[in-house]
């Protein structure tokens, strides 16, 4: 092996050619999945359209449907790799606006006959949409064709973070067929840098620099542009917010500008944001309140107390008491603190995950409402007094400030949450630096749309519960 390059372990090179774009067959299963619903719903029409109405109805949809298509496309849909969770909202956007599109041309053509069909057409869209583009998806994956082998081209000490990123990501696709570290690219000149791309045969380069290889990485960028080759690039610019940039064209001699914005500098997303806190968790009480009284009843048989007070770090760093369902003996600390001391390994998952497998400190109750997120539902109450928010950073202990580092400034903008990213990521399966990170980009990428998604999959939790 040269020292421009070493294969992935566990991964077989096939070749590589300048295929067919197979994102393109997502624009095939949309137009399929309005063309399904656009036949299942013109029957719904009133029967004193004619054919001629009919006709119109039906060109006026397809022609909004290319506009959706065409809209779809510059947000990268069909051309590049996105994750199904991250495409919805887009696709939902797409159908609203068709939707007051449609409606506005039967309004002004004086069709009423045709509101029933026209809503459940647009309604019903994005959910075959979605539905197909998992069809489509699924049959890209079982035909080898999805995969997209790449060339990763990264610092040699954050090779093995790179791996594990595309790992994790990996439902858009890419994977790592060979990985070269950047140090060995840097002391060639752009000629020899050129001449060495020419050897990897079409295969897509995937750059991910880190700061002291950003101006090799620029060179490659360069060439590549240049080449008219499509590329990946994950520049070292830092933790900055992806959801909340606009690009700013300059002179072509002057390049471009990131704008980056502030996503919690929004009163009013944020004020609907705490009108739905105030009445989901009012609500949530109401609904609640026998269950919660007879998991209070059941706790209390041991001897103590139904709830748990424990000072928290709330939002501009205040202290508020944060309250649960009591799931730990009364002297759960010393039982903590025996175990710790006698048990070197469990001391080292402790220091790691701040939570121990097998918890002695937890009762049998407490097992069973824990593994089902039960024992935070005081927490509303919480909710209802402006400590916390449904969706949120999770609330820190006052001992664990030091250990968020520089992800603190981020937590204390946000009220902490009964549930969040943490929550839905893995849990107790995830180490502390990284609940850290999760919260950190929450608090820099924050929208409702985000909050809306953490709550279903926050459902699907507690329903399929994961993590440790």
């Amino acid at each position: 092996m040269n020292a421009a390059g070493e294969v992935h372990a566990g991964k077989l090179l096939r070749p590589v050619l300048r295929r067919t774009n197979v994102l393109r067959a997502f624009g095939f299963s949309d137009l399929l999945a309005f063309t399904l619903c656009l036949c299942i719903t013109m029957p719904l029409a009133s029967p004193q359209q004619d054919d001629l109405q009919m006709l119109r109805h039906a060109g006026a949809s397809f022609g909004l449907f290319g506009a959706v298509m065409l809209w779809l496309r510059s947000r990268g849909h069909y051309r590049a790799r996105q994750g199904l969770a991250n495409q919805i909202r887009p696709v939902l956007a797409a159908s609203a606006l068709a939707l007051l599109g449609a409606g506005t041309i039967h309004m002004m053509s004086g069709e009423p006959g045709l509101r029933t069909a026209t809503l459940t057409l647009w309604g019903a869209l994005p959910v075959a949409i979605m539905a197909l583009r998992f069809a489509t998806r699924a049959a890209l994956e079982a035909s080898g064709e999805w995969e997209q082998p790449v060339t990763l081209l990264t610092a040699a000490a954050q090779r093995a973070e790179q791996l594990n990123i595309l790992k994790r990501n990996a439902d858009h696709g890419l994977c790592a067929a060979t990985v070269i570290p950047l140090e060995t690219l840097s002391g060639l000149d752009d000629g020899a840098l050129a001449r060495w791309l020419d050897t990897l045969d079409g295969m897509p380069v995937f750059l991910a620099p880190d700061e002291a290889a950003q101006g090799v990485a620029n060179r490659i960028a360069s060439l590549l542009s240049a080449r008219g080759e499509c590329f990946y690039y994950q520049p070292a610019i830092g933790r900055i917010p992806t959801q909340n940039i606009d690009l700013i064209d300059y002179p072509p001699a002057d390049g471009f500008v990131f704008r980056i914005g502030d996503s919690l500098d929004r009163p009013l997303a944020q004020r609907a944001k705490r009108l739905f806190d105030l009445a989901a968790s009012a609500a949530a009480l109401l609904l609640l309140a026998p269950f919660m009284l007879a998991f209070a009843w059941a706790i209390r048989r041991d001897g103590g107390p139904a709830l748990f007070v424990q000072p928290r770090v709330g939002k501009d760093g205040r202290t508020f008491g944060c309250l649960k369902f009591r799931t730990m003996w009364v002297d759960a600390e010393d039982k903590l603190a025996s175990v710790l001391a006698q048990d070197p390994e469990r001391a080292a998952q402790w220091e790691t995950f701040k939570k121990l497998d097998d918890d002695p400190r937890i009762t049998r109750v407490g097992h069973w409402l824990r593994k089902f997120s039960l024992d935070e539902l005081p927490q509303l109450i919480n909710v209802l007094k402006g400590d916390m928010s449904l969706v949120g950073p999770r609330p820190m202990t006052l001992d664990q400030q030091a250990d968020y580092g520089p992800s603190l400034s981020a937590y204390v903008r946000m009220r902490p949450g009964i549930t969040g990213l943490w929550q839905v990521n893995g849990r107790n399966a995830t180490s502390f630096a990284e609940r850290a990170r999760l919260d950190d980009w929450y608090a820099r990428n924050w929208s409702l749309w985000r909050d809306t998604v953490i709550l279903v999959r926050t459902l699907r939790e507690i329903v399929i519960p994961s993590g440790r």
